[in-house]
């Protein structure tokens, strides 16, 4: 289903004379594609979300696409468990971890846009590291978001939330944590980006990196924070 949830977004410094970055729901696919595919036949593209003009341009990336939707649902249902009062504790910690699986959604989704770029094609395809870590990054979230879910599916119980349960469930999520790679680093400066060139379309791929990076890591540190 589409995501009509706004994203929340990293707050950042702007790289000097870099324009500002538009926004994820309105990102565009890279110039280096092309509009040769209108010629070729190709149709509008209607899947949400859309950097890629054509869905000829998202071969490759079906993957991603259906992992990042798969993740977008689980957290529209997160959402609906969290309509229980705001009065409670516990909900209010869970909301503020569901915010910070949210902004990890969000950096998978500007890697995604970023993805649009040909240049990308090599670090994304089956058994690079990036496509690697962005598979692994999505699997984590989804058992993040489970776990969150049994926690409030337990406070909607007589009983109320199974807080050894959450923490034995925790140490299982833990050992699925991705964490920073030097080796997608590497492979993304082997791509010798001018991040300072204004019309580099990829000029934002490196902090994309280090933003999921920085976003795994704070979601990571807030559930230790809570469970461990």
């Amino acid at each position: 289903m589409p995501e009509t949830k706004r994203l929340n977004r990293r707050d950042s410094k702007q790289i000097p004379a870099v324009p500002t970055r538009l926004a994820s729901y309105t990102r565009v696919r890279s110039p280096v594609a092309g509009d040769e595919r209108i010629a070729e036949g190709g149709t509008p593209s209607t899947l949400p979300p859309a950097p890629f003009a054509h869905e000829t341009g998202v071969v490759g990336l079906e993957w991603w696409l259906e992992a990042h939707m798969g993740l977008a649902a689980e957290l529209a249902w997160l959402e609906q468990l969290l309509e229980i009062g705001e009065g409670e504790a516990h909900a209010a910690t869970l909301r503020t971890l569901t915010e910070q699986v949210e902004a990890v959604r969000d950096a998978l989704y500007e890697l995604y846009c970023d993805a649009a770029d040909v240049r990308v094609t090599p670090l994304v395809a089956a058994g690079a590291g990036l496509e690697q870590h962005v598979r692994r990054t999505y699997a984590w979230c989804g058992r993040v978001v489970a776990m969150l879910g049994a926690l409030l599916n337990g406070l909607r119980s007589e009983q109320g939330p199974d807080l050894r349960l959450a923490k034995n469930g925790f140490r299982s999520v833990q050992g699925l944590y991705p964490g920073p790679s030097d080796a997608v680093r590497a492979a993304v400066r082997s791509l010798a980006l001018d991040t300072t060139n204004p019309t580099e379309p990829l000029r934002n791929l490196p902090r994309d990196v280090e933003g999921l990076f920085a976003d795994t890591a704070a979601l990571e540190s807030a559930l230790a924070k809570r469970f461990s």
